[in-house]
């Protein structure tokens, strides 16, 4: 009997041949998903199972909340109505493109891309480069209902990391802008590190997630963002929860991280 690891990796080597090499042999942190590095840029993908999960902030989480803060400074209108969500496997970036991929970028596509930081650092920049980089991938950028289900990573809590807040030590190994020794750090049970630098999605800004909402104009919806803050002074770690979203517009310098995506 066929596992259903062998058919992911059989479904991804039929539409994509030779350009990844699969490292699903190589469980890091011991998630048990296959993975594929992209042999040009160096990007590691990771599979993504279909499912259904709970989009938004349910009153589970609300409840949780409250142990940590009873008036939470969060936009929860946001986030609701909480809605059921499906969705089919996809392939998704381990990390949020590094500077190291974009440097390789520079030199596949003959680009001139400047970048800031460590080479093992997140890469910044504003919605449309993102955009222009995926597609010049064959890749695209992850939606809402998509990075909101990797995030959780299969869990309802109100981090991926579960429902209270780990010692510094351990937020560090989430946090950490060192993305090159990932055995170090911490994942999520999809085995994706590094969600807390405020990702770009591909869909605008809605005032709330009811279907066909009001958008805000000019706004890309952005997910993440606890670990641009760190240290934390107040309450900063609502930008982990897993069902925080804010608008583009709220940006420093309409500057920020993002994953790649491929549909198999």
């Amino acid at each position: 009997m066929v596992s259903h690891h062998t058919k992911a990796i059989k479904s991804v080597e039929e539409k994509f041949g030779d350009r990844f090499s699969s490292l699903s042999d190589d469980h890091l942190n011991n998630v048990n998903l296959p993975r594929f590095k992209d042999l040009d840029t160096g990007i590691v993908f990771i599979y993504i199972p279909r499912g259904e999960y709970t989009m938004g902030f349910s009153e589970e989480e609300y409840i949780q909340i409250q142990k940590l803060t009873e008036t939470p400074n969060i936009s929860i209108e946001e986030m609701r109505p909480v809605r059921k969500v499906q969705l089919r496997p996809f392939l998704l970036s381990i990390t949020p493109v590094l500077n190291c991929h974009i440097l390789n970028y520079n030199y596949l596509l003959g680009k001139s891309i400047k970048v800031d930081g460590d080479d093992y650092s997140p890469f910044f920049c504003d919605y449309a480069l993102a955009e222009s980089i995926a597609t010049n991938l064959s890749s695209k950028i992850p939606n809402e209902e998509e990075w909101e289900y990797a995030c959780r990573g299969g869990k309802h809590s109100l981090f991926c990391f579960g429902n209270t807040l780990p010692t510094e030590s351990e937020l560090e190994k989430w946090l950490s802008w060192d993305l090159s020794s990932l055995t170090d750090l911490n994942c999520n049970d999809f085995g994706l590190y590094g969600l807390y630098f405020g990702e770009w999605c591909s869909n605008d800004f809605t005032v709330n997630l009811e279907l066909n909402s009001d958008t805000v104009s000019g706004s890309k919806a952005v997910r993440g963002g606890g670990a641009l803050f760190f240290p934390w002074q107040d309450e900063e770690w609502v930008y982990c929860l897993s069902a925080f979203r804010m608008p583009s517009k709220d940006l420093l310098g309409d500057q920020a991280a993002f994953r790649l995506k491929m549909e198999i």
